[in-house]
């Protein structure tokens, strides 16, 4: 699932196109998440992904690594 411009995608408010991709997500369905991460006016940026399976109760991140601090900045 991408934030910005992969199909399928989570589009922002401003670019909704009413009845697209109404559908539920269901226990058993897995999907990416992913993000990029820049700050402004910077040439500098990271995509962050996690696989994450849908569970009845929720979800549950696949993924196993940790983020490092060091390219995150903290």
């Amino acid at each position: 699932m991408g934030l910005c411009d992969e199909w399928p995608l989570t589009a922002y408010p401003d670019q909704l196109v009413d009845g697209a991709f109404k559908y539920e997500l269901e226990a058993g369905m897995v999907i990416c998440v992913e993000a990029l991460v820049s700050p402004e006016a910077d040439n500098f940026s990271i995509k962050l992904e996690d696989q994450i399976l849908i569970t009845e109760d929720g979800f549950k991140n696949l993924a196993t690594y940790e983020f490092d601090t060091v390219l995150m900045g903290w």
